[in-house]
């Protein structure tokens, strides 16, 4: 006859030791394991939790020794992780002929809060929370391998005492009934609970930290965060379970077994690869030795593998006028993932894998993800990941940018390490901008050479000391060589990389003006720091000042730049000048066909000679035309006032030479028929 064994499942001051004690007082023979009790005797306090592995062997030995004597043991602790309630079990079942029974004191965290300041001893309020979420997150299930598993309602003393002898007396139907219910299930490779979770944790380790198995050589600070030191590995399986034990436990780190499962995730393509119809291969068996869990059959364990794999491959499935799991279900059916049902319970079995395994897990974040579903950084489709890629690639190569280069140098050997595309095949796009300015031969102390921390100043709202570079280019003298300014971005224009601030000294302050990094250096660091808030608006006026500007020249004149952002007319119009050019019809077939130079609002022109053009922008193309017949075509736009000094303003004019004639302000007209004039000069003389 088997001996009828108990393992009680509860929150500190959830009433085990007392239930235990009832126990055995209605019925003598049995021996009470209290972890507390063991902890009492090795560290002369039962609330000093101590290391674990002592209390363990004293455990392991108590329960031992009452089972070889014939004495059927209550085990008496919290319980209150799964891997702790597994790996128990694991180890109770060398003992044959034992039935474990576990009891659930499903009580309530604000009375165990209540009972516990009753205590002698009190727990600490924080660790009572923690466990009671813990076993909210993975409630005890009949799959960590209970002979019988019950949920004690929370009652009275007497009323569970009632509740257990009900469920002692309905064991033996309560064997028969889950035979019963196992014999149509097909068992498969992580039918066991214990192979299931491996699984699951390995997916989300996956997920977590992409590269893992060889974040020793490519990242060794996330190994350091998350194991708490530098760490070294003989292999990847090694690391791989280093961070199981961590994150999971130490019950899910078998190094034999993650290797299997690594093999199993990459031959179904859930590690690398993006063919979905790819049928899932597992190994097939028609009976098990281990009490079952939700996922022990081949069905639901498909649809959930082949959810997983979708929502990998292809984040953010969602239909117009419809819902996620909706979308995603239909998304589901045309894939031939899923079996034909009813559409109300395939959403439901989807809602189930999702509360029950992809949340707890953490494979999904805890979110509403009411635009699609998405794991981790997986955030775009293979296609899409390759795209992204080839567009980083022509702007680091082309713009000469240190950040974009060595995240463009990771990604590429992500890439290549992932195999998810030939990162050396044929380049159809690029972008030939390039920075006109050799980094490799600057100062040390250029501020282009230090732009991490030129970044972090602009995150943080640092105040800077920025000084000019002795022989740098200037467009005007007698400037200071030192000032104050907040940094507010980095731009790239044109020909180089500039950076954007608003200045903080003297006259100048609250100036917004753009400088090129390549010609400043980092002076002092003054502590002094601004709020996030006044960085978001410095650079919203900034933005502002650059589109309005049509380029970088913001003007010398902070009252200028106010009088130009103000919502009031009139004070825009005293910062305000209309430039007006006529242009011959060669040049003007160009011109007009840049429809996006300068802000739309701010542009009008005489019709085009595209037809098409003229149909799409009836506002753009309004203007009469002239009566000279030389320079029929008008070009009007309206721009800040400074912008009749900015020099790639008059270099736009001066390019087209004699075709475009400047006619007003005549402030601009003034400035271009000198430099022509000089130019022309320059020339006459020789």
């Amino acid at each position: 006859m088997s001996l009828l064994c108990h393992i009680l499942i509860g929150c500190p001051s959830s009433g085990k030791s007392s239930l235990a004690r009832a126990i055995a007082q209605e019925s003598p023979h049995y021996r009470i394991i209290s972890t507390d009790q063991i902890r009492a005797e090795l560290f002369g306090d039962q609330t000093i939790q101590g290391n674990w592995s002592q209390v363990e062997a004293k455990v392991y030995e108590a329960i031992d020794q009452a089972l070889k004597a014939g004495f059927p043991i209550i085990y008496d602790a919290t319980n209150a992780k799964r891997a702790w309630r597994m790996g128990l079990l694991e180890h109770l079942r060398q003992y044959r002929d034992v039935d474990w029974m576990g009891w659930y004191l499903k009580t309530p965290l604000e009375t165990c809060l209540q009972w516990n300041k009753k205590r002698d001893r009190q727990v600490p309020e924080a660790v009572i929370q923690r466990m009671n979420h813990w076993l909210k997150q993975f409630p005890p299930d009949d799959g960590e391998g209970f002979t019988a598993l019950h949920t004690l309602k929370p009652d009275t003393l007497d009323s569970w005492l009632q509740q257990i002898n009900q469920g002692i007396n309905k064991l033996p139907k309560t064997k028969i009934n889950r035979e019963n219910c196992n014999r149509p299930l097909t068992f498969h490779t992580y039918s066991r609970l214990l192979d299931f979770e491996r699984l699951m944790y390995l997916i989300r380790l996956l997920i977590q930290y992409p590269g893992l198995g060889n974040l020793q050589t490519a990242s060794p600070e996330i190994i350091e965060k998350v194991l708490g030191e530098e760490q070294t590995f003989e292999d990847e399986i090694e690391e791989i379970c280093a961070f199981l034990a961590k994150t999971a436990d130490p019950l899910y780190a078998d190094p034999k077994a993650v290797a299997q499962d690594l093999q199993w995730l990459e031959s179904n393509g859930l590690l690398g690869g993006n063919n979905l119809q790819q049928p899932l291969e597992l190994g097939i068996y028609q009976s098990q030795d281990y009490p079952t869990h939700h996922y022990s059959d081949i069905e639901p364990f498909l649809r959930l593998i082949n959810t997983i794999r979708l929502i990998l491959h292809e984040p953010f499935i969602r239909e117009p006028n419809s819902t996620t799991l909706k979308s995603f279900v239909h998304r589901l059916q045309f894939e031939g993932l899923i079996k034909h049902q009813a559409e109300e319970k395939q959403i439901s079995n989807l809602r189930k894998d999702i509360e029950k395994v992809l949340k707890p897990y953490e494979i999904l974040p805890h979110f509403s993800m009411r635009r699609g579903y998405f794991m981790g950084t997986a955030i775009l489709s293979f296609p899409e990941l390759v795209k992204v890629f080839r567009l980083l690639e022509s702007q680091a190569k082309s713009l000469e940018d240190p950040e974009s280069l060595e995240i463009y140098q990771l990604f590429q050997e992500r890439m290549q390490w992932s195999q998810l595309a030939d990162t050396q095949s044929y380049p159809v796009r690029a972008i030939h901008n390039r920075n006109i300015v050799n980094l490799e031969k600057l100062s040390p102390s250029a501020l282009a050479l230090n732009i991490k921390k030129l970044e972090v100043a602009i995150e943080q709202g640092q105040l800077l000391e920025l000084g000019r570079i002795i022989g740098s280019g200037r467009y005007q003298s007698g400037e200071d060589n030192y000032f104050f300014a907040y940094p507010l971005q980095l731009v790239f224009h044109n020909i180089g990389w500039y950076l954007g601030l608003e200045r903080y000294d003297g006259n100048h302050q609250g100036l917004l003006q753009f400088e090129r990094v390549d010609r400043l250096l980092l002076g002092r660091t003054p502590s002094q720091k601004r709020p996030l808030s006044e960085q978001w608006s410095a650079l919203k006026r900034l933005r502002k000042l650059y589109e309005y500007s049509g380029g970088i020249y913001l003007g010398k004149d902070v009252k200028q730049q106010k009088n130009y952002l103000s919502r009031e007319p009139s004070q825009r119009k005293m910062a305000e000048v209309t430039v007006e050019l006529w242009i011959n019809d060669a040049m003007f077939r160009f011109i007009s066909e840049g429809t996006k130079r300068f802000p739309l609002k701010q542009m009008k022109m005489s019709k085009s000679f595209n037809p098409d053009l003229n149909r799409k922008n009836k506002t753009l193309f309004s203007l009469k035309t002239t009566n000279d017949p030389n320079f029929p075509n008008r070009y009007q736009v309206k721009l800040p006032c400074w912008c009749v000094d900015d020099y790639d303003f008059h270099r736009w004019i001066l390019g087209f030479g004699g075709q475009v004639k400047v006619m007003s302000p005549d402030s601009l007209k003034t400035i271009i028929q000198e430099k022509g004039t000089a130019i022309a000069q320059l020339y006459n003389q020789e």
